[in-house]
């Protein structure tokens, strides 16, 4: 009877293991467990809109893709470079963050890259439609205290911001390098079309390659309140992504992001949208996405196999003068023997 009892709790034993393997796993696996996908990736976090991706998707050969909750990360290459992507489910840079945190959680992501649009935060005789902007400074332009006479400072206590290093981000020296080339190249190549710019025909888009990216959850065409928010944090534009690239460095690797500046409130009436020319299949919006596309792009093209393989610490104080970012279209040799 012995026997036969531990037969019996063996076969069910067994049993139970093969239902655990056949059924749990697969729910542990695409929920919690780490590295679901061995080996290097550059991960690219997609804005959800506007939805035009093909630029990105055009050069990305899908291998696997593999649903995280709400997430759908698309695991294949770029350039032959090994690339995570994911089009965030919904908007927001909360949503953005959230994808990036669980890109970073799960797979072996060595880089985390951003491109986005942006709203110019500067007059259209100092930024346009169609300019690029190189994240080198990241700041959370939504943090801070506001007085009761109106008066803004740069954090909550009017005191130390309780941020501490976290208050804002620079970008490492060598990528910053590697940004600039991959906007001069593309820069180059891009002609925009003579109704963006309204009044200011600019044939080509401008690069600030010392660009502070404002970051908040406001969009903002109060044009007073955009003055006010300057004045403090000096960010030249409203979508930069300080959200994300808090994710990265708590993660300890490289955060790149570039903005093509799509709206402007200072130049177009409204919500700052150029109109357009009737019949025009593409909006503003989709002409900048496309711009910020390509230069991900070149950099991953370029530089991919260095960013997989290399270290870019994060620099606790800003790599560059102060001055820099006073005249942020002068390149200071960041293009000089670019490939």
């Amino acid at each position: 009877m012995n026997q036969v009892r531990n037969r019996m709790l063996k076969l069910i034993e067994w049993l139970a293991l093969v239902y655990l393997g056949l059924f749990c796993y697969p729910i542990f696996a695409s929920g919690y467990s780490n590295n679901i996908i061995k080996g290097k990736y550059i991960g690219l976090l997609i804005p959800v809109g506007p939805d035009n991706y093909s630029v990105i998707t055009h050069e990305f050969i899908e291998k696997k893709q593999i649903d995280v909750r709400r997430f759908t990360y698309q695991i294949g290459t770029i350039y032959g470079v090994p690339v995570i992507l994911c089009i965030q489910p919904f908007g927001g840079e909360f949503t953005r963050a959230l994808t990036a945190q669980v890109m970073v959680d799960k797979f072996n992501v060595k880089a985390l890259l951003y491109p986005g649009t942006s709203g110019a935060h500067l007059r259209p005789d100092k930024m346009r439609v169609g300019d690029i902007v190189i994240g080198t400074k990241q700041v959370n332009f939504g943090d801070f205290y506001m007085s009761p006479s109106g008066k803004l400072f740069p954090d909550e206590f009017l005191g130390k911001s309780s941020l501490g290093d976290y208050q804002y981000f620079y970008l490492n020296k060598t990528l910053e390098k590697y940004a600039a080339c991959a906007a001069e190249n593309v820069a180059k190549g891009t002609a925009l079309p003579q109704w963006i710019n309204g009044n200011y025909k600019t044939k080509r888009p401008r690069i600030f390659y010392y660009g502070i990216q404002g970051t908040s959850t406001m969009w903002l065409a109060d044009k007073k309140f955009m003055r006010k928010t300057d004045r403090v944090f000096h960010e030249i534009d409203e979508d930069g992504d300080w959200f994300s690239a808090t994710v990265a460095r708590l993660a300890n690797i490289p955060f790149i992001e570039v903005s093509t500046i799509s709206d402007s409130v200072f130049e177009f009436p409204g919500r700052g949208i150029p109109t357009g020319e009737q019949g025009h299949k593409e909006t503003a919006a989709m002409i900048a996405q496309s711009i910020s596309d390509k230069i991900i792009l070149n950099i991953i093209k370029n530089y991919g196999v260095n960013i997989l393989n290399n270290k870019y610490p994060w620099p606790k104080v800003s790599p560059f003068p102060k001055y820099y970012y006073s005249t942020p279209q002068v390149p200071r040799g960041l293009v000089k023997d670019c490939r």
